[in-house]
């Protein structure tokens, strides 16, 4: 199990062995180079913890427990977990301020605590057999075990097709569960409990309406995301941070300038010479604030032969395009710094996505008679609007829980239907969306959409995808807008006051940095992080057909429809959301023979090509 995560923590190995348990941690060193190997244990070594990630408030809690008479022998910010449990328990991770997961081993108690942070930066898998629990970083780290027995979940397959990923705390593997973010499991003799909830977020409807001015907040804005990247810029190893040239990676970029004299250099990379926006306005960014930029350009060719590596860092796994541009850039940051810090989660927050903006359609919907309304995708003014948009519409006013499912589906509503019908045994892909409105159905809809979202989108697909894309490369993604403190004082704030028109999106977090950063980046539209892959897979029919369809073996014509995978197959000019499902399928095909058939669980060799063997020539 350890071999198998060592890319997560190539610089030393630590374990824990008793009679009840053995627990074993890769190390990336960051803080406390020296003396910092875990586990690390109270003065009695009664008590034994390991930490995958870091405790930013880890100085504040040192000072305290030392006021209480702890003795401390490193400078490591995991030897604070054994002396806070002594203190406080299982109540301990509601004290903690980081991005986590936790294994405490209480020797006297004979059992072990799990942990996830709130946010859910970190992930955790485990599984109940006969033999015991087994956990793991990392869904290869528990298969790898030889504890279960891997079995594909079929029930999960629509999910993952729809979202890109399985919704917790399911996986797509039968009985490998995901620890909720915010939760605490308890394991002894008798088993694992039920996982504990110890965080819930702090909205909107608990605090009260701001009073504060506009210039107000924005400036209250900018202090607190400046104490929360100042917490995350400390590291005992050379810092960078993945610079895309958008708001937020450039708003993370400005306030480490005036958190640090270290030299720090950013990352930007180049796809496409042709459309070159993003170099341009991360180069823009560099010059104003006077920071080394490195523009990273992979040959163009490295994308096909590592097509095997991508589903193999996917891992659980994750289906989004993006992955393979967050592994390159970490792969060649690495070169540089140990740390990357990265701008996730300022779109949940601040209301960065297009699904957020319903003014347009919704003005558009309310001023058509009532007779017209089921025939309003034939008018011009909303051709753009399709029956179920309009449907979601209609319902918006009780809940915008349709409109924002509809924009989270990489399916069309008529391949959904399909494939619930072929795969009867599918599972509610919403369930899990379902259940974050539910906690946030008090809110304004605004923020209803953006908790939601911070509760499930951003756990499930973006947090996996930046942590697998950075430990792959053995190096740590930080995420300073998911700063405990900073999180519960934005959810805080009515949404209207965080948000503008499509045209003006993040409106509060423009205001806060109008006097650090160039207007041009200030006023640039959205975009998402640059990746070659769904061009790369346009022009590349022949792979999809090679691997889905002409395997006789292959997954995919064990579940699906041959007829629904040659339509796919078929379309010349396909549309991005086709792209989006085959992507999706050939990262299935390729993570199920990998992970499920062949139990390959080590870094892959070689190509796509030699693996299958098959070709993908004419």
């Amino acid at each position: 199990m350890l071999a198998a995560l060592h890319h997560r923590g190539p610089d030393s190995a630590g374990r824990s062995c008793s009679d009840f348990a053995t627990v074993g941690l890769r190390r990336l060193a960051i803080l406390d180079l020296e003396t910092g190997d875990q586990p690390l244990a109270s003065e009695d070594g009664s008590v034994e913890c390991f930490l995958n990630g870091e405790i930013y408030n880890h100085l504040a809690l040192r000072a305290e427990l030392e006021a209480r008479g702890h003795r401390f022998a490193t400078t490591s910010d995991t030897e604070v977990l054994p002396h806070l449990y002594e203190e406080h328990g299982e109540e301990m991770f509601s004290r903690l301020n980081g991005m986590f997961c936790v294994v405490v081993v209480d020797h006297p108690a004979r059992r072990v605590l799990l942990a996830r942070d709130p946010i859910g930066v970190k992930q955790l898998y485990y599984a109940e057999t006969p033999d015991g629990v087994v956990f793991a970083s990392e869904m290869k780290g528990v298969l790898v075990s030889g504890l279960i027995e891997p079995e594909l979940d079929r029930g999960r397959v629509l999910p993952f097709l729809t979202l890109f990923y399985s919704p917790s705390p399911r996986t797509l593997v039968k009985g490998v569960r995901k620890l909720p973010p915010g939760t605490v499991l308890a394991i002894d003799e008798r088993g694992p409990r039920e996982p504990r909830a110890y965080w819930s977020p702090r909205l909107l409807s608990r605090n009260g309406a701001s009073p504060r001015s506009a210039d107000g907040l924005a400036e209250e804005v900018l202090d607190r995301l400046r104490s929360a990247v100042s917490l995350q810029v400390h590291a005992d190893v050379p810092v960078g941070i993945s610079l895309s040239g958008g708001l937020d990676s450039s708003a993370v970029t400005a306030l480490v300038r005036e958190c640090t004299s270290e030299p720090i250099s950013a990352f930007t990379i180049r796809w496409d010479p042709s459309r070159d926006e993003e170099v341009q306005a991360s180069a823009l960014v560099c010059r104003h604030l006077g920071l080394r930029h490195v523009v990273l350009e992979p040959p163009a060719h490295e994308l096909s032969e590592e097509i095997l590596l991508l589903a193999w860092l996917s891992d659980e796994p994750i289906a989004d395009p993006a992955t393979y541009s967050q592994f390159v850039v970490a792969r060649e940051a690495a070169r540089h710094v140990k740390v990357l810090l990265t701008g996730a989660g300022g779109d949940e927050l601040f209301g960065g996505y297009a699904s957020y903006f319903l003014g347009a359609r919704q003005w558009i919907y309310s001023r058509l008679p009532a007779f017209l309304r089921p025939a309003a995708h034939l008018f011009p003014q909303a051709s753009r609007l399709d029956l179920h948009e309009l449907d979601a519409l209609a319902k918006h006013r009780r809940t915008p829980l349709p409109w924002h499912a509809l924009s989270m589906s990489n399916l069309s509503p008529a391949d959904h239907e399909m494939l619930r019908s072929t795969l009867p045994e599918s599972e509610d892909p919403y369930e899990g969306l379902r259940a974050a409105f539910d906690r946030v159905r008090d809110e304004d809809p605004l923020n209803q959409q953006m908790t939601a979202d911070l509760l499930s989108y951003l756990p499930e697909q973006i947090l996996p995808m930046v942590d697998r894309a950075t430990m792959a490369a053995s190096i740590e993604g930080r995420v300073p807008f998911l700063d405990l403190q900073f999180v519960d004082f934005v959810l805080g704030l009515p949404g209207r006051a965080k948000v503008g028109l499509p045209a003006a999106s993040k409106r509060l977090l423009r205001r806060s940095l109008r006097d650090r950063l160039p207007l041009s980046v200030l006023r640039r539209p959205k975009f998402g992080f640059p990746s070659p892959l769904t061009e790369w897979l346009r022009s590349r029919p022949l792979l999809y057909r090679r691997v889905l369809l002409d395997r006789p073996d292959s997954l995919a014509r064990r579940l699906f429809p041959i007829r629904w995978l040659e339509t796919l197959l078929q379309r010349r000019d396909p549309p991005f959301r086709t792209l989006c499902t085959l992507n999706s399928l050939l990262i299935l095909e390729i993570w199920n023979w990998l992970f499920l058939e062949t139990r390959s669980y080590g870094r892959p060799e070689g190509t796509l090509e030699d693996h299958l063997r098959i070709s993908f020539a004419p």
